[in-house]
C-alpha cells in the first residue's frame, strides 16, 4: 500500500468539511435576497474549517466591527501577527473590474494600515485570489481558484469536490506554515505574461525556433524576420492569428503540447539514471546571430 502524502492527508482531513460548505453556498445561490454579510459569515467559516485556519492551529479570525471605517472584512492571525486580509465582495461579484471597482486598492490599503502585511485576498464566494502586495515591481496575483466548475456551476458531486480539495492545499494553513508562499510568488512572477514574453523573445529560444522550423519544413528561417512573427504571435494570440482555430485546432494544439511533455519528462528521467548527469544543455553564443535592430522589427 502506497504511502499517504502530505497532500494525500490534509485532502482527506478537509474533504468533509468542503463539502459541507458547498452545500452551503448552493444554498446561498438559492436565494436571491443573500446579503454580503452572509457571504462574508461563510467564507470565514471555510477559511477556519476547510483551509485550517483555526484556533486549534494557533489562528485567530476577526471580522470588521464597523462598516466604512477603513476596517477589512476579515484578518487571519497568527498568534498575535497578522498574516493576510480578506476582502469579501457580495456572492458572484465581479473580480475582474478595475483594481479599484473589485477592491484591490481597498485590499492594498487595509495591509498597509496593518504594518505592511504582504497578503490580501479577494473572495466573492465562488472565487478566491490570493495576492502578494509586497512586491516593489507591482501586485502579483498568486493563486486562483473557482468552485464552479465549467460551466460556471457549482457541482457537488464527490469527485469534483475531491479534485478541487486537491486544487486548494496550495492555500491550506499548513502550506503558508511551511513558508512555502513565497516561493509562490517567485513561481507567479516568473510565469507572468511579461516573463513568459520576454523569455520566448530572447535571442536563445528565437535560435531554438529557427533550429526546430529548419528541422520541421527544412527552410533555413531570417532571424530577424523571425523575431516579427513571434512577437506577432504573441501580441495577437492563436485566436487571432490562425483563421480556423477552433475547438478541434485547439485539442490538436493540447495534444501536440502533451506530446512534447512526454518528452520533457522522459529526458528527465534518463538524466536521473546517468550516473553523474546533470541534465544541464550548455547555451550557445546567439550574439552572431541577431542582427542589428531596425525599423522593420521595431514596427513588428
Amino acid at each position: 500500500m502506497a504511502k499517504e502524502s502530505k497532500q494525500d492527508r490534509i485532502v482527506r482531513q478537509i474533504q468533509d468539511h468542503v463539502s459541507e460548505h458547498f452545500h452551503e453556498l448552493k444554498a446561498l445561490e438559492g436565494n436571491p435576497g443573500t446579503k454580503e454579510a452572509e457571504v462574508e459569515r461563510w467564507a470565514q467559516s471555510f477559511i477556519k474549517s476547510c483551509l485550517g485556519y483555526s484556533a486549534a492551529n494557533g489562528y485567530t479570525i476577526r471580522a470588521q466591527e464597523q462598516k466604512g471605517k477603513m476596517r477589512p472584512d476579515l484578518v487571519v492571525y497568527q498568534g498575535d501577527a497578522p498574516i493576510f486580509v480578506v476582502e469579501v465582495k457580495r456572492l458572484g461579484f465581479n473580480l475582474d473590474k478595475s483594481d479599484f471597482r473589485c477592491g484591490k486598492v481597498q485590499l492594498q490599503e487595509y495591509l498597509f494600515s496593518l504594518g505592511k502585511v504582504p497578503y490580501g485576498i479577494l473572495c466573492n464566494g465562488h472565487e478566491w485570489r490570493l495576492f502578494d502586495f509586497s512586491n516593489p515591481s507591482g501586485v502579483i496575483e498568486m493563486m486562483s481558484y473557482d468552485l464552479r466548475n465549467d460551466d460556471d456551476k457549482l457541482e457537488l458531486n464527490k469527485k469534483f469536490i475531491e479534485d478541487f480539495c486537491y486544487d486548494i492545499v496550495s492555500l491550506h494553513e499548513s502550506t503558508f506554515r511551511a513558508k512555502e508562499w513565497p516561493e509562490f510568488a517567485k513561481e507567479a512572477t516568473a510565469f507572468s505574461p511579461e516573463s513568459l514574453s520576454r523569455a520566448i523573445l530572447s535571442a536563445s529560444v528565437v535560435k531554438l525556433i529557427s533550429k526546430e522550423i529548419r528541422g520541421e519544413h527544412d527552410y533555413k528561417a531570417n532571424i530577424e524576420m523571425l523575431f516579427g512573427k513571434v512577437y506577432d504571435l504573441l501580441a495577437k494570440g492563436l485566436d487571432d492569428s490562425l483563421k480556423d482555430f477552433n475547438e478541434t485546432k485547439e485539442a490538436e494544439f493540447h495534444k501536440y503540447i502533451k506530446s512534447q511533455m512526454r518528452v520533457v519528462r522522459k529526458a528527465r528521467k534518463i538524466n536521473r539514471k546517468s550516473p553523474g548527469a546533470e541534465g544541464v544543455v550548455k547555451e550557445e553564443s546567439t550574439a552572431e546571430l541577431v542582427p542589428p535592430m531596425t525599423d522593420k522589427t521595431e514596427a513588428a
